[in-house]
């Protein structure tokens, strides 16, 4: 009997069924693997609004994915970010719709809209993440023609976005804690 591979029997959005057939493959591959849906085929409503839900994505971990795993930048351009159309997307508020979908073994999906970036009134792109709990990008998807390298400025985007609610997520409030500071070594009491 013959035996059929998962991304044989994952359900395919009109995105993969028009991908050339290597990409295809790869594209599957990584669905099956992470998530075991196509994100495209994925409501907004699967996902959570919640910053607590999203990879602690960091600057080392944009740095890797972008630089060093797609080589979609240069390690110079990262270092002068804010030049980047991806940063200044992402400045611009061109990400909306920010979602995240907890996976297992630790993986989570983060979906985002991001505007096209010469054609401002057509239909956002469709931008997926796939990154490990920690912040390590596995894997990512854009919708618009430089996507299927898996990088982008759409994905730069989004990953500057989850950069920016880890941030705002990690940093508590000075209402939300007891007020703490340290006593100069040199004072033993106060008053």
């Amino acid at each position: 009997m013959a035996t059929t591979s998962m991304e044989e029997t994952v359900p395919e959005s009109p995105y993969c069924r028009d991908l050339e057939p290597v990409s295809r493959i790869r594209y599957k591959q990584l669905v099956s693997k992470y998530v075991g849906r196509d994100p495209y085929l994925m409501k907004m409503s699967e996902f959570s609004g919640e910053h607590t839900d999203l990879p602690t994505i960091e600057a080392v971990d944009i740095t890797n994915y972008l630089v060093l795993q797609t080589s979609y930048y240069t390690k110079q351009q990262m270092k002068a970010y804010k030049s980047m159309e991806a940063y200044n997307f992402f400045v611009s508020g061109w990400v909306h719709n920010l979602g995240t979908k907890r996976l297992h073994d630790g993986y989570r999906l983060v979906f985002a809209r991001v505007n096209h970036s010469q054609r401002a009134n057509e239909t956002p792109l469709k931008t997926w993440i796939i990154a490990k709990e920690d912040g390590e990008v596995i894997a990512a998807h854009c919708n618009c023609m430089a996507g299927l390298s898996e990088s982008c400025s759409h994905v730069g985007a989004v990953l500057f976005s989850v950069e920016a609610g880890v941030k705002m997520r990690d940093i508590a409030s000075c209402t939300t804690e007891q007020c703490k500071w340290l006593m100069p070594s040199h004072v033993k009491k106060v008053g």
